[in-house]
């Protein structure tokens, strides 16, 4: 008990300092107010001082000589930091924050495998709270970062315009808030009432957004504004990493070395790592469900396999409080609320009176909801109809696309940012060979809500970090790699961990170093990619899935890798020294990575040009805009394309696939005066063609060819006609498709 205390003040005083430390930094800085970096410097002696204290109260110490690689590598960094002004490099912050971010990497690496001895050979019943405080320490060391250099966007800003209000007006109506310009407490763009805010008696204005999320982020945002608030998202956000370990022990107690991996993998990597610092619901009713089944699965191993279960408090609170609760967050919760029930009766023992006074609850909830919905709204749904929700009024392609596009897509999928996922797919072939009980539960737990919200054009989660609608599932997901895990010792298992985790790590140091490239557009791309494309000059995307703009590579991925990936994680072991063939296979796998790197320019390059989506960065522009506007709402109902005007050209690459081709480009008229408008279709400075549009506001598919066409070309369009006084017209090109022969 005395040691306990000891431990305690130490651990106070060791806070207590780095706060002290951290509002002398906030008061006095060496970096100038406004610089990228002082927010992370200021939050820097909070973040050593719990590094320090995890690892002092860790199970195994760690390397003197790493820790002193690790902070001469930190000192070395923030003094290229305070000169980067006098070294006129380009890219100067996103390099120094993409180092500052390997040694974290490094130091969170080493500090998981020292926690290792607290699982023992079990896992335990309650993991140590250190693993909740590790990746804590992570979140917050990111957030001043990453709140810096985005805005809040999506609802974000709504959520925290209704927390500004409860914490300071003590309601909801957001109509002074909206004319005091409060928006500017935590973002520099105004913001306006979103489409479908209700509107009150007497002009009041409110939020479609429920209260719940934002009355839990008032009082850490009375204290500390917007980067309190953030702060609490970090807090919920550790504890739903936390439960990955609390989950595991139901499932795969025996595996505690291959559990604690999985937990790194969830807490430490896209796309929990992503919301960490963002204001999602997703975050709080993925931990309100993974707390729910905790306490399901406690009871049921507790009071054994036969027999009906008692209910106690705990179960009360446990179990009843997040199934009222998540539909509190947001109404679609309610789709995981009935599971959650229907999973508590099945394993309690089938109890009538518990399930039947939750369920009469729960409908009391919802009932209430509706209600208040149409009262205020005049729609039960608030901004959505009954159709929107109907499974039956979507077709099999809208689910093919929204189902696979939550995990294949490049923009918004699991596996395009952080590719080591993939190893889900032999994972999920290990359970139902198994005939595990997780594969029952996930698909209890999540179907019903992913069957009413995959088909969706929303999907792909609207100006959200990837896999938001999905995110619900990813504690189990997590959990679905342990006894994976647990046979990876093979030479193409450890190929592909080697070579997708260092893509992740890639991928995962520039999502962090430019937290806005994972709010991409419903149009296809990604800024990732595009940033490629306009580099090389080529088109690159065309490579990679997209569920938003279909093409080839979207059905290629899933049905290469749902058969391949199995098939090299369960390669046979040829004879070799033990100690030699994790290395030689983990070498192999970073060397094939690199191999499809450098061969992804020389495919680009090589492989003929089928399609040309003429809003790409590798189209040259002399003029124009995209087509629909960069905000549009709901852009997937619309046509992507690139609107040219009278006097201006686009400019293509072309990859010839042949000697002759046959153009097909879908377009669509802009009259805005009544005199001729022409388009010229030209390879180079050849013409091949003129398209003389007599429609307005129609789509035409004009047709040319076929003609012969010179290697190296570009193909060119080029829009002419009279210059009268005001707007010109011009058209929205859409696509080209090239024919070879």
């Amino acid at each position: 008990m005395r040691a306990g205390r000891r431990h305690g003040l130490a651990t106070a005083g060791v806070l207590t300092a780095a706060l002290a430390a951290m509002a002398l930094l906030a008061w006095w800085s060496p970096l100038p107010a406004g610089d990228p970096f002082r927010g992370t410097l200021t939050v820097l002696p909070l973040v050593l001082g719990a590094f320090r204290e995890i690892h002092r109260r860790g199970a195994r110490p760690l390397s003197p000589a790493g820790t002193a690689g690790e902070l001469a590598g930190l000192a070395v960094l923030w003094l290229l930091i305070l000169a980067r002004s006098h070294l006129s490099l380009a890219l100067a912050d996103e390099i120094l924050a993409a180092g500052l971010l390997l040694v974290l990497a490094c130091r969170v690496a080493r500090q998981t495998a020292a926690l290792r001895p607290l699982l023992g050979g079990w896992l335990p019943r309650r993991p140590s709270l250190l693993f909740f405080c590790l990746p804590l320490t992570v979140y917050v060391a990111l957030l001043p970062w990453s709140a810096g250099h985005r805005q809040v966007d999506g609802d974000e800003p709504y959520y925290l315009l209704v927390t500004h209000s409860l914490a300071y007006d003590f309601d909801a109506d957001l109509t002074n808030n909206y004319a005091q310009g409060d928006w500017r407490h935590f973002m520099d763009r105004p913001i306006e009432p979103q489409p479908g805010d209700p509107v009150g008696a007497h002009g009041e204005r409110y939020s479609r957004h429920n209260e719940m999320l934002p009355l839990v982020l008032v009082p850490a945002y009375r204290l500390g504004g917007k980067m309190g608030a953030l702060a609490t998202m970090a807090a919920l956000t550790a504890l739903l990493a936390w439960m990955v370990l609390r989950l595991a022990r139901h499932y795969s107690p025996e595996h505690p070395g291959e559990a604690l991996a999985a937990y790194a993998l969830a807490a430490f990597g896209p796309p929990l790592l992503l919301y960490s610092y963002q204001v999602w619901v997703e975050v709080p009713a993925a931990l309100l469900a993974a707390a729910a089944l905790d306490r399901i699965l406690t009871l049921y191993a507790r009071e054994g396999r036969e027999g009906q279960r008692s209910w106690g408090l705990k179960e009360w609170l446990g179990i009843g409080l997040p199934v009222l609760l998540l539909p509190l967050v947001k109404i679609r919760f309610v789709l995981i609320a009935g599971p959650i029930l229907a999973l508590a009766w099945w394993h309690a023992g089938r109890p009538r009176r518990p399930v039947l006074i939750l369920a009469g609850l729960l409908g009391a909830v919802g009932g209430g909801m509706l209600l208040y919905n149409q009262i205020v709204y005049s729609n039960p749904l608030k901004i959505h109809t009954w159709q929107e929700v109907d499974p039956g009024a979507y077709g099999l392609a809208s689910y093919l696309k929204g189902g696979f596009g939550l995990f294949y897509d490049a923009a918004f999928g699991l596996f395009g940012c952080a590719p080591v996922w993939l190893v889900l797919i032999p994972a999920a072939g290990l359970l139902i060979a198994r005939r595990s009980r997780l594969l029952l539960h996930l698909v209890a737990l999540s179907a019903p809500y992913l069957i009413v919200v995959a088909p969706r054009l929303e999907w792909y989660g609207g100006w959200s970090p990837p896999f938001r609608y999905a995110l619900i599932a990813l504690p189990l997901l997590a959990v679905a790699l342990v006894p994976l895990l647990a046979d990876r010792h093979r030479p193409g298992a450890l190929a592909l961990l080697a070579a997708l985790g260092t893509l992740t790590l890639v991928l995962t140091l520039v999502w962090v170093t430019v937290p806005g490239w994972t709010y991409n557009f419903a149009d296809g791309r990604t800024y990732l990619l595009d940033a490629l494309s306009g580099r090389l000059g080529l088109d690159v995307t065309r490579f990679f899935p997209s569920f938003v703009r279909p093409r080839t590579a979207t059905w290629v991925w899933p049905v290469v890798t749902i058969p391949l990936l199995p098939l090299l994680w369960w390669l046979p072991s040829p004879p070799r020294r033990p100690g030699v063939r994790p290395v030689a296979a983990g070498l192999a796998g970073v060397a094939l990575l690199l191999a499809a790197a450098a061969l992804l320019p020389t495919a680009a390059a090589r492989v003929p040009t089928r399609v040309i989506e003429l809003e790409d960065p590798e189209v040259w522009k002399s003029g124009g805009h995209p087509h629909p506007d960069r905000w549009i709402i709901e852009r997937t109902r619309h046509r992507g394309g690139w609107v040219l005007r009278v006097g201006e050209t686009l400019k293509a690459p072309v990859v010839a696939g042949g000697r002759w081709v046959k153009l097909r480009l879908y377009a669509e008229l802009i009259r805005n005066q009544p005199v001729p408008f022409h388009l010229d279709v030209k390879e180079g400075d050849r013409r091949l063609a003129t398209w003389h549009p007599a429609r307005p506001r129609v789509w035409e598919v004009i047709e040319v060819g076929p003609f012969d066409w010179r290697a190296g070309e570009p193909l060119v369009l080029f829009a002419h006609g009279p210059y009268p006084p005001g707007e010109v017209n011009g058209a929205i090109l859409d696509r080209v498709e090239l024919e070879w022969r």
